[in-house]
């Protein structure tokens, strides 16, 4: 191998551009990024990567070298391999590997030649080209997801190969060939529509085959070869990924088609598992992208939704702030946006059930959240999700909020004790000390608060980010803390000095200083202010919009009462008796849509529904 090729493509590439597309790195320090190690599961990042140096290295598993060595350990190559492909990627000509390098053709230049073939075949076949457009698939999408058609016959592909130089025992290695007990080798696919599966770098590894009639079996998939390991893969993670890594957030779903029609219609952070389940392996691939949040869109109705969290792996939905979302006007993703309905799958996303709070009822369910004992039992079972994994937690953030609602104890003192260093078991007098007095502050207030703490924490920012945070936030409320908190900035003339002086005289101090003081160890001096200050506004508008809609529910049951004696008048005239009828009937039409959303944070038991 050329020495000369290996150092112009160490000068053309950049070693953070080719890492970055498999993990998700962040800043840390001078010349260096971090991330979740892609060699080892790990929870918070080790993974670094110095610019300069164009080195890698993992203070948890001790990975380390250049960018020949990470493509060697991620793609699973030799030099020679690792060489070509970043040869190719730079435009440096290196020079072909000779038949010895390797004993058989490469699985990926095989996997390359079916799709040729397979694209072929499809631009030929009308009944499949109709079946796809009468799934209203665009010709754009048919192209970008490079869809393709196995015809009849048993040996299409076959000749094909042969005739491009690939053996039949390549082919039977990359999982496109079947053969029989007589020793026949013949087409695996055949008679099907192709998906070319992916890997995150756009490599083919492996092929879907769905049949266009009801015959059976639907899909079917290539084998495990060394290249395609289905617990490994997320079909169209390849074209997601720069979507996922920029929103933080992703939609997974069962189907190709789905994965189809959802970048189609605009989604395109969607990704379909290859099983009926997310598996650890796949929930890591989203983890290196830094994913925050998962939809979970795998079935139409309640009891799918309670299934898919169920039987979700603890690991997982530790990861990730999780959702199973009610696909609506369909059974699946593909039926509800390419039927007309992208804006309602688009609220159902931000109405799912969330796995946080569907844990949290479970644990909810099995003690007594009224008495010390209960409490105790609660808390202990939550430790391991209320203990925050970074700097910020969704998963941990989340869970906090519903514990100190439903519990009514202090945020400040629950933080005491999930961050100690001596775990100890909680006793009765720690519960006690937890538990909120009739003048603590409400959520609300203990949010605002926490933004207060934020603001503060870089003074010089403090007038510009005060505006900012008073024009996001929701209708005037009469006890915002945060407007209150305006009128002393106002008054300190934003002198963050004086601004504390008056905070501790306020009850509300203790919060502010603590938040503050917590905000300021160690690393967390460099965290993202902007950001923590944007997620709890989004917070506060959610509790906000949660308090207008039991406010509204409260004037419904009122309004009910109010007609329902209208009704017991015996004078009451024919056509004003049928007037309150009509009404009292849009009134439980209303109440029933308001408690089938509560009835969705109840508990219960449901078989899976299979795909």
């Amino acid at each position: 191998m050329s020495t000369a090729a290996k150092e112009r493509i160490r000068e053309r590439l950049d070693i953070v551009e080719v890492i970055g597309e498999l993990v998700a790195l962040k800043p840390a320090g001078r010349g260096q990024l971090k991330g979740l190690c892609p060699f080892h599961g790990e929870k918070t990042p080790s993974f670094h990567v110095h610019q300069d140096r164009g080195f890698f290295y993992c203070f948890g598993c001790q990975a380390k070298g250049d960018i020949f060595d990470f493509v060697m350990r991620s793609q699973g190559v030799d030099f020679g391999e690792a060489l070509q492909i970043l040869g190719q990627r730079a435009g440096v000509e290196v020079k072909p590997l000779t038949p010895q390098d390797r004993k058989r053709r490469d699985l990926y230049d095989v996997n390359g030649v079916a799709l040729e073939y397979f694209k072929r075949q499809l631009a030929n076949h009308e009944l499949a080209l109709d079946y796809l457009r009468g799934r209203q698939l665009s010709q754009k999408s048919i192209e970008d997801f490079e869809l393709g058609y196995a015809p009849e016959g048993w040996d299409g592909l076959l000749k094909y190969a042969l005739s491009k130089g690939i053996s039949d025992t390549d082919l039977l290695a990359a999982g496109l060939l079947a053969e029989a007990d007589s020793g026949r080798r013949y087409d695996r696919f055949r008679n099907r529509l192709i998906f070319p599966i992916k890997d995150y770098m756009g490599r083919v590894v492996g092929f879907s085959g769905r049949v266009l009639d009801n015959s059976l079996p639907k899909y079917m998939n290539t084998p495990e070869t060394d290249i395609f390991k289905k617990a490994e893969l997320l079909y169209g993670l390849d074209r997601a990924k720069a979507s996922i890594r920029a929103s933080g957030e992703c939609i997974a779903v069962e189907g190709y088609m789905d994965v189809i029609a959802l970048h189609q219609t605009g989604f395109e952070n969607s990704v379909a598992v290859l099983g009926a389940s997310l598996s650890t392996e796949q929930a890591g691939l989203l983890s290196r992208l830094d994913v925050q949040k998962l939809y979970l869109a795998f079935d139409a109705d309640e009891a799918g939704q309670r299934a898919i969290l169920s039987g979700l792996e603890q690991s997982v939905g530790r990861q990730f702030l999780v959702r199973a979302v009610q696909v609506p006007y369909g059974k699946d993703p593909a039926d509800a946006v390419l039927g007309g309905h992208i804006d309602e799958f688009r609220d159902a996303l931000t109405k799912g059930m969330s796995e946080v709070e569907f844990r949290f009822t479970n644990v909810l369910a099995k003690h007594d959240k009224t008495s010390l004992e209960g409490k105790k039992a609660i808390l202990q079972e939550l430790l391991s999700v209320l203990k925050p994994r970074d700097v910020f937690d969704p998963v941990a953030t989340e869970m906090r909020r519903l514990v100190i609602d439903h519990l009514k104890i202090d945020g400040g003192r629950l933080d005491e004790w999930v961050n100690s260093k001596r775990r100890r078991r909680l006793d009765d007098t720690q519960v006690k000390g937890m538990q909120l007095s009739k003048n603590s502050p409400s959520q609300v207030a203990l949010i605002e608060l926490e933004v207060i703490a934020l603001l503060l924490l870089e003074p010089t920012q403090l007038r510009k980010r005060l505006l900012r945070v008073q024009v996001a936030l929701p209708p005037a409320v009469d006890d915002s803390v945060l407007r209150e908190f305006q009128a002393i900035c106002d008054s300190c003339d934003y002198d963050d000095r004086q601004i504390l002086h008056k905070y501790r005289e306020r009850d509300e101090g203790r919060i502010v200083f603590e938040r503050l003081f917590s905000q300021s160890d160690e690393e967390d001096r460099k965290i993202d202010v902007e950001g923590h200050i944007q997620k709890s506004l989004s917070r506060l508008r959610e509790l906000y919009l949660d308090g207008e809609k039991e406010t509204q529910r409260a004037r419904l049951l009122e309004r009910m009462q109010e007609v329902s004696r209208y009704l017991t008048d015996p004078n009451l005239p024919a056509q004003q008796l049928q007037h309150y009828y009509a009404e009292l009937k849009e009134i439980n039409a209303m109440l029933a849509a308001r408690d089938a959303e509560r009835r969705m944070r109840v508990p219960m038991s449901f078989s899976r529904k299979k795909r």
